[in-house]
């Protein structure tokens, strides 16, 4: 029997003989995914479905065999992968999409599905499924992405380049394109065709690219966005630097390493103007790849200055006033540290002190390696509390808990609403912690 099978196998028997022995529901089994449709502006051939990930031994997942070798968090971590993966699968629907959110007291479907939550399930799946080398989970996450590329078209002016039809009023463009193009490159070997789409939503991304390194997540081109969406900030503008980095990995360019430059410096500046610990956390992982690909000190130098602030920011474990939240990090609203119940941004704060790790492993930094060691630790522990597993479930019925509920994320402490976007983003967490060096 394969390692990796052996392994999660050994994993999921944490879910216990109860489950395993449940009575099967009703409904029957999820579909396999349906062929992908054909895309305006893309072949009218079939596009195929990507090659089976990758040889089973190559999978990360193998890694961590046996498992009871690493730290307590990291056990919790591959254990949270697995269960999460599975969940996201079951909530898969027959057209591509996912099922958005379900209040489990209520048994209800939750309302405020839009496609950049959907795109960050897609994300969250498809790191999943490169991680554990899940060929069905790869082959879903790929649906999912081609259901949200429907969502864009050919721009007419310019077939190398892909823009979102929905206003951003609806689902801003810039953050779904970014989110989009990054589900791709996450895509365990992703077909070409899909790559290909991937660089046509960088091309979208690069034309919001401003000279002064700043990007434009508005659709008017006169507006100040700071000022039309004043919150956008902290967060649209990182995930396309994100993604034209991951673009640049796949695909060099000088353009791709500028843009990513220029836009670091620019956020570093708007950061300690105002800072919040999204902007850090979404500026930091382009950094972090731009340091990869180019060792340019200040992109190193700006993975620091961002993550040791936010490293300030996190509750820790002797706060009398929120034990609860150890781990977690505090918000900040209106220029002012909040004490708001943590949320699924835990997940973005895990991936960039798992992107610090490696950028400090390789400048070396030991000093500031023990410390973000310590700090994304701590905010896995907290992270995988938010999760549904066996243990705190026993009070629901069986057959649905099983379905339903085991391996999503709740929304906060406080909140046990599942959201597709909640999970998505503490896979993408938890898979970088993985492969951060920190995990040992």
């Amino acid at each position: 029997m394969p390692r990796r099978i052996v392994l999660a196998l050994s994993v999921l028997a944490a879910i216990g003989l109860t489950v395993a022995a449940m009575p099967q529901p009703p409904a029957a089994p999820p579909a396999e995914p349906a062929p992908p449709r054909a895309l305006p502006g893309m072949a009218t051939t079939p596009v195929p479905q990507p090659q089976p990930a990758r040889e089973v031994a190559e999978a990360p997942l193998n890694l961590f065999e046996p498992l009871s070798a690493y730290p307590h968090q990291t056990q919790a971590a591959v254990r949270a992968v697995l269960l999460a993966g599975n969940w996201m699968t079951r909530m898969n629907q027959s057209q591509g999409r996912f099922t958005y959110g379900y209040d489990p007291a209520l048994r209800q479907a939750l309302p405020g599905d839009h496609d950049l939550r959907q795109a960050r399930g897609a994300l969250g799946l498809a790191q999943a499924a490169r991680f554990t080398g899940d060929e069905k989970q790869a082959a879903i996450a790929s649906q999912a992405v081609l259901t949200l590329l429907a969502a864009t078209r050919p721009d007419p002016a310019d077939a190398n380049c892909r823009v979102p039809v929905h206003s951003s009023v609806l689902c801003n463009r810039v953050g779904f394109a970014a989110t989009v193009a990054l589900a791709v490159y996450e895509l365990p070997a992703a077909d070409p065709k899909l790559l290909g789409e991937a660089e046509r939503l960088c091309e979208f991304l690069r034309r919001q690219c401003r000279p002064d390194g700043s990007v434009h997540y508005t659709d008017n081109p006169t507006d100040d966005p700071t000022k039309t969406d004043p919150e956008g900030v902290n967060e649209y503008p990182g995930l396309a630097l994100q993604a034209i980095a991951a673009s640049s990995r796949v695909k060099p360019a000088a353009w791709k390493t500028e843009a990513v430059k220029k836009g670091g410096e620019h956020y570093r500046a708007a950061f300690r103007a105002r800072p919040h610990p999204l902007l850090a956390a979404t500026v930091a992982p382009a950094l972090a790849e731009l340091y990869v690909q180019t060792k340019l000190p200040d992109a190193a130098a700006g993975v620091y200055e961002l993550n040791d602030w936010l490293c300030g920011m996190q509750v820790p474990g002797n706060d009398a006033r929120v034990p609860q939240w150890a781990g977690a990090f505090r918000g900040v609203t209106a220029g002012r540290v909040t004490e708001a119940a943590p949320g699924p941004e835990t997940g973005v704060y895990v991936q960039s002190l798992a992107y610090a790790c490696v950028v400090t492993r390789l400048t070396p930094d030991l000093d500031r390696h023990a410390k973000y060691k310590a700090a994304v630790g701590d905010a896995v522990q907290f992270l995988t509390g938010l999760q549904y597993s066996e243990a705190n479930t026993r009070h629901f019925e069986t057959t649905f808990r099983a379905n339903m509920l085991i391996g999503g994320f709740h929304v906060s402490p406080l909140d046990g609403d599942l959201r597709i976007d909640a999970t998505g983003t503490a896979l993408s967490g938890l898979v970088r912690y993985l492969g951060s060096g920190a995990e040992k």
